[in-house]
C-alpha cells in the first residue's frame, strides 16, 4: 500500500530503472510533463495578470541597436566599389540599417537596406584618410542632377551636409564590436565609474566582471578576488554608472567608497586608480552605452545657487551636455 501513496511520476521512474546495475538517465512522459511549465495556464488558474511591457522599459532599451537614426556613414557604391558616398541612417532592425543617400533630403523613394555585417560601411572621414573617392553613384542620375542643380560641386554639398552631423562610431562598423547591440558592447574587463551609494558626489572606477544581458557584476578597482563579497550587481542603464573620466570632467570627487576605504592604503587606492585610467583608455566604452536620456524627456532641474527645483524639457544633447 505504501507504493500506491507515492506520486505517479516517482513510481514510473523507479519501475523503469535499468537492471544491469548501472545508473542511466531514463526520460518518461511523466517527467517531461513535470518539467513543462506554462505561464498562461498558471496565471489563468490563479487569476493573475502579467506585468505590462512598460514595467520593463530598461529591457526594451537594452535591445535597441547601437546605431541611431541621423548618424551618417560612407557607403561603397555598387556600380563602382572603388568610390563611396555619404548616407544617413533612417532606422534600424537588428543588424539591418535603412539608409538614405545624402542629397535626397526627405525623399524616401530611394531608401535601401544593408546588413552592417556584410556591407562595406565606414565612418565619415574614412575616405579622406584612405585616399578613396567620394562621389554620388554613377548610375544614380537623379541624385547627381539634384545636387548639381543646387551646388557647384559635390565637395561644396558635402561640406554643408556634414556640418554639425554625427558620424557612426568606427568601432561599430569594424572590429570585434561590429554590429553589436549596445548591451553587448560592455565586455568583461571594461571600466566605468560608479557613484558612491552614500555620497552622491563621489565616484570611483569599477571593473566589469560579468555581463549577463545587461546585468553587470562590478568590482571596485583596488579590490581583488579576496574581496569578491563586496562585488555588486547593477543594470547597465543604472543612473549610478558613468563613463570613465566623467567625475573629473564634471568636477566631482574620485574617492574609494566610504565602507571600503579601510581595505587598502591610500597609496594602493591611488595606484589602482592610475592603472584603471590607463587600461580604460586603451579600450574605452562607446558613449552609446551611457545614453540614458533622450531629447523630449521631462527632467527635474536643480539650480544649486538658488536652491530651486523645477521641471524642464530636454531639447538637445551636445557632447554629453543637456540643453
Amino acid at each position: 500500500m505504501e507504493t500506491q501513496d507515492q506520486p505517479l511520476a516517482l513510481t514510473v521512474s523507479q519501475s523503469l530503472r535499468p537492471t544491469n546495475g548501472k545508473e542511466e538517465e531514463v526520460n518518461t512522459d511523466a517527467e517531461s510533463m513535470e518539467e513543462e511549465f506554462i505561464w498562461e495556464e498558471y496565471m489563468e488558474e490563479h487569476g493573475a495578470d502579467p506585468a505590462p511591457h512598460t514595467t520593463f522599459k530598461h529591457v526594451e532599451i537594452s535591445l535597441q541597436s547601437s546605431f541611431q537614426p541621423g548618424m551618417k556613414l560612407e557607403v561603397a557604391n555598387k556600380s563602382n566599389p572603388e568610390t563611396y558616398w555619404v548616407a544617413t541612417i533612417i532606422t534600424t532592425c537588428g543588424q539591418l540599417l535603412l539608409l538614405r543617400y545624402s542629397g535626397y533630403g526627405d525623399d524616401r523613394k530611394a531608401d535601401f537596406w544593408c546588413d552592417v555585417m556584410t556591407a562595406e560601411l565606414h565612418p565619415v572621414g574614412w575616405c579622406a584618410q584612405n585616399s578613396k573617392t567620394l562621389m554620388p553613384p554613377e548610375d544614380n542620375v537623379y541624385l547627381r542632377k539634384a545636387i548639381k542643380e543646387k551646388y557647384g560641386d559635390w565637395r561644396e554639398f558635402l561640406i554643408r551636409d556634414l556640418t554639425g552631423s554625427r558620424t557612426a562610431p568606427a568601432n561599430l562598423l569594424e572590429g570585434p564590436l561590429r554590429g553589436k547591440n549596445t548591451v553587448d558592447l560592455i565586455v568583461e574587463g571594461s571600466f566605468l565609474e560608479l557613484q558612491d551609494a552614500s555620497e552622491p558626489f563621489v565616484y570611483w572606477p569599477a571593473r566589469v566582471i560579468r555581463n549577463i544581458g545587461g546585468r553587470l557584476l562590478l568590482r571596485h578597482v583596488g579590490l581583488g578576488e579576496e574581496h569578491q563579497t563586496k562585488d555588486i550587481w547593477l543594470f547597465y542603464l543604472d543612473i549610478r554608472l558613468r563613463p570613465l573620466g566623467w567625475a573629473q570632467e564634471n568636477s566631482l570627487a574620485l574617492e574609494p567608497p566610504t565602507d571600503l576605504r579601510s581595505l587598502q592604503t591610500a597609496d594602493e587606492w591611488q595606484r589602482a586608480l592610475e592603472n584603471a585610467r590607463l587600461d580604460g583608455q586603451k579600450n574605452p566604452l562607446p558613449l552609446e552605452v551611457f545614453k540614458v536620456v533622450y531629447e523630449g524627456i521631462i527632467m527635474r532641474i536643480f539650480i544649486s545657487n538658488i536652491y530651486f527645483c523645477s521641471s524642464g524639457l530636454l531639447s538637445s544633447i551636445r557632447n554629453r551636455k543637456a540643453k
